[in-house]
Formats: structure tokens, C-alpha cells, sequence
């Protein structure tokens, strides 16, 4: 089979795109299965079925579409089918007339009259729909989903092992960014024979002027692979961007057989699959002086030796391709760690950098680790407290230095002094998911009194760093101005129950305060 056919299985569009019982010809099935990967999802779920199900038991495989429970329970299939039932996927239903609902509860009806332990493959929302519409008979079954769905443990007749319980990123510390996704690309690209794509790419006799050949030459790259990575992971916190193994899979042949150039596929292919979330993270929108000059210098041919001789470098190991000034851009950030001819792609790596998303990361680190208490207070207060008390100031920032705006009366501002800081000894039950990376949730007091916690997303980091520096928020940022806004509202009805509050007018300062259960004016 020939590089392209073997390639476009990869493509979600591909027939092989979704795992069936019976399916797919000799060379596509042998490049699915040097590209599986057993995850740590597969290994709980092989000790359950190796450790035997209860007899009349349901485990349910759920998760979303996509993420690779018709393909997991397609292999354990073959060795345990005469041991469990296996119902691959509850989105299907038995005749044209039935719902998805009606075939589940035909299903559990069928299970009801046999001892047989079944494993039924299912998307969450199903269960979600099942729980809500399912047939009262089965109120066990419904029971026990909506356990699941709060998080409680129900009977060990019906257990539910959930890909959402295994990100296939991680932020912890010497993990930062994907086993799975770097596993997964590294298998695509391995100049091994067993690899049926490098096989098929070896023999082909346009490898060596067809872009998808170019592209797959660059993917091969170990240092691009790493930036892959990191560009999925930056897109996962930042927009919150659902990944699962038959999008992966579809993004990876996009990156090789797009219209374009890796880098341009890479970067700048708005309303395609999962490059469409890295549309914003394009390094052309990096605006530097240097990365300017370069644009405005190539457009208008003005002759650059240093950058001619890279780019002979360049077309000397991945082949020649004609590129614009922004997929050079591109090229240089994707190039980041590969030394390459002069490297002249180097002198633009401090305009590269991603200080928000490592300062993220810090962060959800310090938040699940122990002994770091020194590093903690110094985000609290350098950061978080300071970004939260000049948000609630934010109208009379110039009045008041040291408390907390409560609101203006005719000319008069009514303000109160607060004691907020870091509640360090709550913030371990309060970060007790480390697969949960898209946030970390900050804990904090004010006058001792213990505030619920509450998330905080690159895009909150992002935003208080940004009214540190004079940023007033705006409609654009709602989602993390609602949190925030949430938090000043806790504070400052807190503030509101002081035992003191303080006046300004007209460049003068009174306090009111409660003593020995008499109001007390004193002047400021």
C-alpha cells in the first residue's frame, strides 16, 4: 500500500476512523496496531476483567466520543468474549425504530435474564440521557449512574472506569506534557521497519519533491515533536481544548497531508480539527521588533546573507519548499531547538517565549506539591491578593492605598481595611486532582475567615497580571471576570461586617469605629 492510501486511515474521515468488530484490510490493521499504545486506563481496566467481574455485574467503559473505548474494547474482545458480554457502543440501537434509550434498556433486559458479567462501552452523555429516560425496572442501573455522575462510589455490581479520570497531559513536575502524544508521534515518524508508514514512505518514488513527504521528514524531527507537544498542551489550558485518540490521529495527518507546509499546518489552519485551537497561538501573532523586521526585510527582498545560507541549510536536509515570510516565522519557532546550519533561527528565540504559560504552570505546581509554602505566600500576595484588592479598588485606586472600596455616597467613598492572605493549610484538599490541569483552585482568608475556593485558568492568571499592569477588564473577558468579580463580592461582604470603616472626601480621611459597644470618629 502506498504512503498516501496507508496515511489518509489516519484521517477521521477515514473509514477506519471508528473500530468495529469485523474491519479493515491486512495493511491498515497492521498499522493500527504498531501505533496502539496501552495507556493507564487500559491497565486498570485489564486488572478488573483479569481479577473477574461479580456474575450479573455491569462495567462500564465511558468516556467521550472518540477518545478509543470501541478500539480497547475491541481487543479485550478476542480474549475475554467467552468469559463477559461486550456491547462495544450504547449510542447504537438493535432495529431502525428504537432510540439509543429503548436499545439500553432492551440490553439491561436481556442482562437481567443471564449471569454473564457485561462491559458495555458508552459516552458519558449517554449516560447522562440513560439516567434521565432510562425504564424504571432498571432504577438500579439508573442509581448507579447518578452516583457516578456525583462522584459517589454505588455497589460493586456496577462499576464505571472513565477516560476523563486519565488526561493525556500532565502538568506535575519532570511530567510536564504528554506521554501519549509523544509516544504517539514518535511511533508515526520511527525510521524503524516495523513501522508500516516509513516503509511505505522509503519505497516511494516522490518522496523527495511531494510536500507531504517534506512535512514528514520535519515531523520526524524529535525538537518539532517536543513543540507539538507543548502547542496541544498550551491550547489544553488556555481554550480548554478536548483531545481525544481519533482527533490526535486526524491532527497528525493533517500536519502531513495539509494543503501547506507543517508549520503553516501547524499554526494557521483556522476551522480544521484540533488546528483550529492553535490558530491563536500562532508565533506570528508574537509581535517583536526583531520578528517585524524580518517580515517587512523579506517582503521587500532586501538581501540578508545570514538568513540565505539557513535557509540552504534548511532545503539541504528537509528538501526544497517555497515559503512565505510567515511560515519562516513559523519555521524559526518550530526550529527552536534543533541546531540547524548558522542557527540563525536562534536570534529569534527570546521573542519565542511563553512566560504566562511556564508562570502557569508554577503555579499548578506549587498548588500540588509540598514544601512550598515561602514560593506560595510570594504568589499570593505578589500576585493574586494584590491583582484581587486593585480589581475591587479599581474606581478610587488613587484614594485608597491600604483596604478595600465599599461604595461612594454622594462625594463621600466609603472604604475598609481587610487582612486577606493565603490559607496554606487548606490548599492541599483543595487541589486534591492532580489529572485536573485546566485550573488549580486558590484558597484564601480574609480577617481569618475561610473563603470557598475558587478556580484559577491560565486566562484568570492572564487577566491578573494584566490589571496588575493598569488592565481594566472589558466584556472580552467574561468568563475570568466572573470569577473574579464573585471573589470581590465575597470580600468585600466581609469587609462590611468590620468593626471599623473609613471616609474619604476631598483629600481628608475619617475612621468610624465600634468600642466598648459605642461609634468612636477619629480623624485621619
Amino acid at each position: 500500500m502506498d504512503f498516501k492510501l496507508l496515511l489518509d486511515t489516519l484521517a477521521r474521515s477515514s473509514a477506519q476512523a471508528v473500530t468495529t468488530l469485523h474491519q479493515g484490510n491486512e495493511k491498515e490493521r497492521e498499522l493500527k496496531d504498531y501505533l496502539y499504545i496501552e495507556t493507564d486506563i487500559e491497565k486498570d481496566f485489564k486488572d478488573l476483567l483479569d481479577g473477574g467481574l461479580e456474575a450479573g455485574s455491569v462495567l462500564f467503559l465511558c468516556g467521550s466520543s472518540g477518545d478509543g473505548k470501541s478500539e480497547l474494547l475491541k481487543r479485550y474482545h478476542r480474549k475475554y468474549s467467552e468469559s463477559f458480554r461486550f456491547h462495544l457502543d450504547a449510542t447504537h440501537s438493535f432495529k431502525p425504530d428504537q432510540t439509543a434509550v429503548q436499545a439500553l434498556d432492551q440490553l439491561f433486559d436481556e442482562h437481567q435474564r443471564s449471569p454473564e458479567p457485561m462491559i458495555v462501552g458508552i459516552n458519558v452523555g449517554m449516560l447522562f440521557n440513560y439516567q434521565s429516560s432510562g425504564a424504571e425496572r432498571h432504577a438500579g442501573i439508573k442509581n448507579a449512574i447518578a452516583c457516578f455522575i456525583e462522584g459517589e462510589n454505588s455497589s460493586s455490581n456496577y462499576q464505571f472506569v472513565n477516560f476523563e479520570d486519565y488526561p493525556k497531559f500532565s502538568l506535575e513536575e519532570g511530567a510536564v506534557g504528554s506521554k501519549f502524544v509523544s509516544e504517539l508521534l514518535r511511533r508515526v515518524t520511527s525510521n524503524d521497519t516495523e513501522n508500516p508508514l516509513y516503509r511505505a514512505y522509503k519505497m516511494d518514488p516522490s518522496k523527495e519533491v511531494d510536500l507531504k513527504f517534506h512535512n514528514y521528514r520535519l515531523l520526524q524531527e524529535p525538537a518539532i515533536q517536543k513543540v507539538i507537544v507543548r502547542a496541544l498542551l498550551h491550547a489544553r489550558l488556555k481554550f480548554d481544548q478536548f483531545f481525544s485518540a481519533r482527533a490526535l490521529l486526524d491532527f497528525i495527518h493533517h500536519l502531513i497531508a495539509g494543503d501547506s507546509v507543517l508549520f503553516d499546518n501547524l499554526f494557521a489552519a483556522p476551522g480544521y480539527g484540533l488546528a483550529n485551537s492553535l490558530v491563536g497561538l500562532d508565533p506570528c501573532l508574537l509581535r517583536s521588533q526583531k520578528v517585524d523586521q524580518f517580515v517587512v526585510q523579506y517582503a521587500l527582498c532586501i538581501a540578508d546573507q545570514d538568513f540565505e545560507e539557513f535557509k540552504e541549510a534548511y532545503y539541504k536536509k528537509y528538501g526544497y519548499q517555497e515559503l512565505s515570510p510567515s511560515s519562516w516565522i513559523r519555521a524559526f519557532y518550530c526550529l527552536q531547538e534543533v541546531e540547524l546550519g548558522n542557527n540563525y533561527h536562534e536570534y529569534f528565540s527570546k521573542d519565542f517565549a511563553l512566560p504566562l504559560f511556564d508562570e502557569y504552570i508554577y503555579a499548578w505546581q506549587l498548588h500540588h506539591s509540598s514544601g512550598s509554602k515561602k514560593q506560595l505566600r510570594e504568589f499570593y500576595k505578589k500576585q493574586l491578593i494584590e491583582s484581587l484588592m486593585k480589581f475591587a479598588n479599581r474606581l478610587e485606586s488613587k484614594i485608597i492605598d491600604n483596604g478595600i472600596f465599599l461604595e461612594k455616597i454622594n462625594d463621600i467613598i466609603v472604604s475598609a481595611k481587610v487582612d486577606v492572605r493565603a490559607d496554606l493549610t487548606r490548599i492541599a484538599d483543595a487541589n486534591q486532582k492532580k489529572h485536573q490541569i485546566h485550573c488549580f483552585h486558590a484558597v484564601i482568608k480574609v480577617d481569618q475567615i475561610q473563603l470557598e475556593p475558587f478556580p484559577v485558568t491560565i486566562s484568570f492568571l492572564e487577566l491578573a497580571q494584566r490589571i496588575l499592569g493598569g488592565y481594566r477588564p472589558n466584556r472580552h473577558d467574561k468568563n475570568a471576570v466572573v470569577i473574579l468579580e464573585e471573589v470581590i463580592e465575597k470580600l468585600v461582604s466581609i469587609a462590611n461586617t468590620t468593626k471599623s470603616i473609613h471616609f474619604h472626601n476631598q483629600g481628608k480621611e475619617w475612621t468610624l469605629k465600634l468600642e466598648d459597644e459605642e461609634f468612636v470618629v477619629e480623624a485621619g
